[in-house]
């Protein structure tokens, strides 16, 4: 049994189920299931097995928040906790992991129209779990400028998130750049990306793809494609000062 054929009977990247095979993200009960039979595991030892999985699955504090983390989301979590650097292309959201408390609920409310207050309140404590991660990477972030003009919540929340940004950029650990609407054309106006950076340099790099039916991983190739794209967005951009002299300005106008 190859690692491509694991993954491939999963449904994972590679990169994700070598990082499952070495323990560093939590696999979902059902898929040890799905392995230990593919590596012909006795099925006397699979319950035990499975259960020890659940037990290793608690160990992520993301795991309290299952009744509103979907399965394809759990395991970008995992993967993100492990990352020691995200580069991240958004045309349309600040990313949540800069998002304040008031924007993150408007944006999950907008999203969800029919969730409940309780879903929707567990959903933005979620996100603001999140960037309170000791493990919290480097992030390098690159804005559509249609981010900071949407006023999303109001214009009260709006410009505390257009603040937030000015705050978290002024800061170690964020590096943050506009393509302003006179950049014109770019190779990502299709839509967003992120790309996550592990510490072991044999690790390759995962690109993540979100969509409302899901998510999507790209390695290999695919993944240095995106690299490539990033690296021409980030010089279309504003340098990091003058992103934060146009978001400072942005604020002002709500």
């Amino acid at each position: 049994m190859t690692l491509d054929h694991a993954a491939r009977e999963l449904g994972l990247a590679r990169s994700t189920m070598s990082r499952i095979e070495n323990a560093q993200v939590s696999v979902r009960p059902g898929d040890v299931r799905t392995l230990l039979e593919l590596y012909g595991v006795h099925s006397d030892d699979v319950a035990a097995l499975v259960q020890v999985a659940r037990d290793a699955r608690q160990r992520g504090w993301w795991q309290a928040y299952s009744d509103v983390l979907p399965s394809w989301f759990e395991v970008y979590v995992g993967l993100e906790h492990a990352a020691s650097e995200i580069s991240t292309f958004e045309v349309a959201l600040v990313p949540g992991l800069l998002q304040t408390a008031d924007y993150a609920r408007a944006v999950i409310s907008a999203e969800l129209p029919d969730a409940s207050r309780t879903e929707v309140d567990r959903r933005t404590e979620l996100r603001m779990k999140r960037q309170r991660d000791e493990a919290r990477p480097e992030l390098s972030v690159v804005l559509d400028e249609a981010v900071i003009r949407r006023v999303v919540g109001g214009p009260a929340t709006m410009r505390a998130q257009l603040e937030r940004l000015v705050a978290d950029a002024e800061a170690p650990g964020l590096t943050l750049q506009i393509v302003p609407f006179g950049a014109g054309a770019h190779p990502s106006m299709i839509g967003s990306f992120s790309i996550l950076v592990f510490p072991d340099e044999v690790d390759p790099p995962v690109v993540y793809l979100e969509s409302r039916a899901g998510s999507l991983y790209v390695e290999g190739d695919g993944a240095q494609a995106y690299v490539r794209i990033f690296r021409t967005v980030q010089a279309a951009a504003l340098s990091h000062e003058a992103s934060v002299n146009l978001i400072r300005e942005s604020a002002k106008t709500m």
